[in-house]
């Protein structure tokens, strides 16, 4: 199994586990309300927490299989080294806005580290994390397929800045 075989399967796991979590606790939450009487009182806000993880882990796991919506209309009209232009072009766009997301996360969890959520105590910085981390995940991803690794932009596993430069060298020929 590749490493990235390997690093999607884990994703898979994580999406699962954190999915599963929310339904346990959701429903033994209804089951106590209305059998007992008498709801669990973090199981609400850890829900939350996880849905908000959910969320971002299934954004990061989106980036890297390539299922984000994406308008390649006009785009895939062009010459095929445009078009490789235009997605190493995307790619450090990409990459540009993740480090201000991982920046600015970053600069989020230190100001509410001391804050805590009132039902768990949980500090809300560590629910923020997620944020940066999503952020990195999916900057690998981009990094990745700038330098060269398999992304489904370039399937034939050259890298974009590969795919420029063979495509204006075809085109001098």
């Amino acid at each position: 199994m590749t490493a990235k075989a390997l690093f999607s399967r884990s994703m898979e796991l994580v999406l699962v586990t954190i999915l599963s979590t929310m339904v346990v606790l959701v429903f033994g939450n209804v089951v106590a309300r209305y059998v007992f009487n008498s709801a669990i009182t973090w199981a609400e806000e850890v829900s939350r927490f996880l849905f908000v993880w959910l969320t971002f882990v299934g954004a990061s796991f989106g980036f890297m299989k390539g299922l984000h919506l994406g308008m390649d209309l006009v785009v895939s009209k062009l010459a095929p080294r445009t078009q490789a232009a235009i997605r190493v072009l995307n790619h450090v766009i990409i990459l540009l806005f993740l480090l201000v997301w991982v920046v600015g996360g970053m600069r989020l969890i230190e100001a509410n580290l001391s804050y805590m959520s009132p039902a768990t105590g949980f500090s809300m910085g560590l629910v923020y994390m997620i944020g940066p981390l999503a952020a990195v995940l999916m900057g690998s991803q981009a990094l990745a397929g700038l330098l060269g690794a398999q992304t489904p932009d370039n399937w034939d596993g050259r890298s974009l800045a590969d795919t420029v430069l063979h495509s204006a060298g075809a085109g001098r020929g």
